[in-house]
């Protein structure tokens, strides 16, 4: 089956380069290799259960993410985020890392909310069981 999508030019330019490094015969085949790693980790978030320890890292670019929306965010999930680190990795690209305890439900629906705040760019969750 073939599916169509929009990539943005940057991240094209970095999939040709895997390419020509010869990593990957193709960017279908870097897609496809994605889209599993992407499902893998999907199952084995939505297998959590119980309470965990967990760091959740996100990266974004400042100017370009609505900063009200990830501090009200922030403080929907108090009850869970114990502690949170922001550095500038650049000049425009920020990191936060937050260090939360609790339930995997309340954790995964921190992390799923983050993932849905427009620009915000990668998020990331480790966990370790309580």
């Amino acid at each position: 089956m073939i599916v169509s999508l929009a990539i943005p030019n940057e991240l094209l330019k970095e999939v040709d380069q895997v390419v020509k490094l010869g990593e990957y015969a193709s960017r279908s085949e870097i897609i496809r290799a994605s889209l599993r790693e992407f499902l893998s980790r999907h199952r084995w978030l939505s297998g959590l259960e119980g309470c965990f320890l967990a760091t959740i890292m996100f990266t974004y670019l400042k100017g370009r993410i609505d900063l009200e929306k990830l501090t009200d965010l922030k403080h929907e999930f108090d009850d869970v985020i114990a502690t949170e680190m922001h550095t500038h990795l650049e000049k425009e690209n920020c990191l936060e890392v937050l260090v939360i305890k609790g339930d995997a439900s309340r954790i995964k629906k921190l992390k799923s909310q983050l993932s849905a705040i427009k620009g915000i760019r990668h998020v990331e969750l480790i966990s370790i069981a309580i």
